[in-house]
């Protein structure tokens, strides 16, 4: 699907219509190492790669935070902004030499943290577990932070599924609920506030509202392109490889609008199929959580199920105008190299739990 949705992307820009498939197959085989790392390492000593990893993350995070609150600027050598946010980080900027083929090698540390934050978190509550207003202060400090931070590249979308995950691995740990479930109305009515305090947020809550309500050229555009291929597709599609809307009509075709092309060339029967088979990873996660011997692995479990799960749930109601529309894309299938390895690696932990459930 990502060659199908980039072919004509990738002649146009870089005169070649394999480019993009295969820098994928390269992160690919990258994450596939992570993968089995993190599915041979014994998860019961997890504690000595989650700290480290996890300060090494929050460094990251405030590097880019400090350039996300500074007037945006492309010159910044290894955090420039791109599209009007500080989300990446370059690792060998100009003037250092690019890698062949590669060019300048970056990826998005709030990738990197959402596995950070779930090694952390689980380690820190299986150690507080008798101590139940600790972990109630552990997550909201060490959530809230992490959000925060990638709040402030700025990068919404990831922030709350970052604050999210932290939740689902709260309540999995039988932690007390009363005093986040009394303060979830107060957060809803700030959460909206804060929304409108933005002219670019309150523009995507419009135009969910009302597509009309943007212009041709702005986040309303983007969600019209999104509803054309999916309309046009039909029960069973147009035909592989047949997508109108790849030829530059579709932005962000093989990342975060990849479901849309799926939807156009595959119909409902191939979204229905991604559908299911995503639900059939997320009910095994849960499934390996709840089989779990141990409160490590029960909370790694549901914190890497959280993170894949509603992702896609966040990049599927987005595409199909639910929710606002997001930069999230779809865990191992949208293009990106930040997103791929470091799924890959999420579940190797999530396989790394399920294998010790049977042995």
């Amino acid at each position: 699907m990502i060659y199908d949705a980039t072919a004509v992307f990738s002649q146009s820009t870089f005169g070649e219509a394999f480019r993009l498939v295969l820098l994928q197959v390269g992160w690919i085989m990258v994450g596939s190492v992570a993968f089995i790392f993190f599915y041979k390492y014994d998860y019961r000593k997890i504690s000595k790669i989650a700290y480290p990893l996890f300060g090494f993350t929050l460094l990251l995070l405030v590097v880019l935070s400090i350039f996300g609150i500074l007037p945006c600027t492309e010159k910044t050598t290894f955090t420039p902004c791109v599209n009007g946010a500080n989300r990446w980080f370059y690792l060998n900027p100009k003037p250092l030499p690019e890698i062949p083929f590669i060019g300048i090698l970056s990826f998005q540390p709030s990738e990197l943290a959402k596995l950070a934050l779930i090694l952390y978190l689980a380690v820190l509550f299986a150690k507080k577990k008798e101590e139940k207003f600790d972990q109630l202060f552990s997550f909201l400090v060490v959530s809230g932070l992490v959000s925060f931070l990638i709040f402030l590249q700025p990068n919404l979308s990831n922030a709350f599924l970052i604050f999210v995950i932290g939740f689902g691995m709260y309540i999995a740990s039988n932690a007390i609920l009363w005093p986040v479930i009394a303060s979830l109305p107060v957060f809803s009515v700030l959460g909206f506030l804060f929304i409108l305090t933005s002219e670019y947020r309150k523009t995507r809550f419009l135009t969910l509202i009302n597509s009309k309500s943007s212009g041709e050229l702005s986040v309303g555009y983007h969600i019209k392109q999104v509803l054309i291929a999916l309309g046009s597709g039909g029960l069973f599609g147009v035909g592989f490889g047949q997508s109108r809307q790849k030829f530059q009509y579709l932005p962000e075709v093989a990342s975060d609008s990849i479901f849309a092309i799926i939807g156009e060339e595959l119909g409902y029967m191939g979204t229905l199929f991604v559908i299911l088979m995503f639900g059939a990873l997320i009910y095994k996660g849960f499934k390996i959580a709840s089989d779990s011997s141990d409160l490590v692995g029960r909370l790694l479990a549901v914190g890497i199920t959280v993170w894949i799960g509603l992702q896609f749930f966040i990049n599927v109601a987005a595409m199909t105008r639910l929710i606002p529309l997001t930069g999230m894309p779809i865990p191992l299938i949208s293009y990106g190299g930040s997103s791929m390895v470091f799924s890959l690696a999420g579940l190797g932990v999530l396989g790394n739990v399920g294998r010790s459930n049977h042995s």
